[in-house]
């Protein structure tokens, strides 16, 4: 293992790794371990496959100065935010605004424009569709007063009915009461038959 780990140039310990990959190139009796050159092939391969992937050959220290550099310039950053923020709560802070229940907000003339018009639209809008509300109810009101009225008539037309109706069963009854007697007095049916009929 000594000897293939100054073949490829690598460390012992790098072939000891790649023993236990490829175990099937590796023969061991005891403590002596034996590597086929195909192991020596993989390994190889494998090796320049890994390099080939590396490309970039900055050293720690390199990355360390990037790395301190872009956390500066990220301070920087944050710093002139803060004081651009300071800035614009210092000129909220000279305006007498409780921040808990007001707030103020920026707009561009247009947009000022913009918000009168629909406050002013919405003034007007509410006002129609409390009149709207009002001529729904009057109407709504009317209505049930027209279905009230209706029922009420639609009662008496029937107690009319009815009225009439226990007239005509009286009248007809009458009449029948009347025929038998005529029939009766001209000796058409006997008094017997007027009883049991």
């Amino acid at each position: 293992m000594k000897e293939a780990s100054e073949l490829l140039g690598v460390s012992y310990r790098t072939i000891r790794y790649y023993k236990d990959i490829y175990t099937t190139e590796v023969s061991q009796d005891g403590r002596d371990v034996q590597l086929t050159e195909r192991f020596i092939e993989l390994v190889r391969n494998n090796r320049k496959q890994n390099t080939n992937r590396v490309s970039d050959k900055k050293t720690k220290a390199e990355y360390r100065m990037e790395l301190d550099a872009l956390k500066e310039k990220y301070q920087k950053a944050i710093q002139e935010q803060k004081t651009i923020y300071e800035k614009k709560l210092g000129q909220f802070s000279e305006l007498d605004i409780d921040f808990d229940k007001e707030r103020v907000e920026v707009f561009t003339h247009e947009q000022y424009t913009q918000f009168e018009n629909a406050l002013i639209d919405y003034k007007y809008q509410k006002r129609y569709i409390q009149e709207k509300e009002e001529r729904f109810k009057v109407e709504l009101a009317s209505k049930d007063d027209l279905v009230e009225h209706y029922k009420a008539q639609s009662e008496y037309q029937k107690e009319q009915s009815d009225r009439i109706l226990t007239q005509m069963e009286k009248l007809i009854e009458a009449i029948r009461r009347r025929d038998t007697i005529e029939a009766v007095e001209k000796q058409v049916i006997s008094k017997r038959m007027d009883l049991e009929g």
